[in-house]
């Protein structure tokens, strides 16, 4: 029988699909948080404001990369951090990206010793600072990829806020 060493960003993308399809069966609504969840102060100095044009937000993105899954999974993890240069804080609501059906926002949470993954309705860049999405915390899913992800390729990503404006960020795949 054969031996696989499964990284945690692969697991991390193939239990959260799991969790989603459970969930999807038992058809029971995503959970709400009576604290936003994926919030984290900001580290170290802030970033300069910047002018944005109409619809878009004044947000930066760092690091992004999605993780590379074998072609027959279909659901994958993006991780960045994204810095919001503005002075009001940033409710993102969705993501998209071409190469999949659809994006989810997720949270991770531990829950008498217990960790699992959730979707959430919206995740918060705070106001002048940082949300950091991770494997072990708030991320990114994309559902439904339509074709296998190839190591090194840049993908467009759009994220939206729930008052109507966009980002979008390049995010390369890397090997967990």
């Amino acid at each position: 029988m054969p031996h696989f060493r499964i990284s945690r960003q692969v697991l991390a993308a193939t239990l959260g699909a799991v969790a989603i399809g459970l969930s999807a069966l038992a058809l029971s609504p995503a959970p709400s948080h009576s604290t936003p969840a994926g919030h984290s102060p900001t580290a170290g100095a802030h970033a300069p404001a910047q002018h944005t044009a109409p619809g878009t937000l004044p947000l930066q993105a760092q690091g992004a990369t999605v993780v590379a899954v074998p072609p027959v999974i279909k659901e994958t993890s993006v991780f960045a951090t994204l810095i919001n240069t503005g002075q009001t804080p940033i409710v993102l609501k969705g993501a998209s990206a071409e190469v999949a059906a659809h994006g989810m926002l997720m949270v991770t949470a531990s829950q008498s010793g217990m960790v699992g993954m959730s979707m959430t309705p919206t995740l918060t860049v705070p106001a002048g600072g940082r949300l950091v999405l991770s494997a072990t915390g708030s991320h990114l899913m994309l559902m439904g990829l339509k074709r296998p992800l190839k190591v090194g390729e840049t993908l467009r990503l759009t994220l939206s806020a729930a008052d109507g404006r966009t980002f979008s960020l390049n995010a390369t795949v890397r090997k967990p």
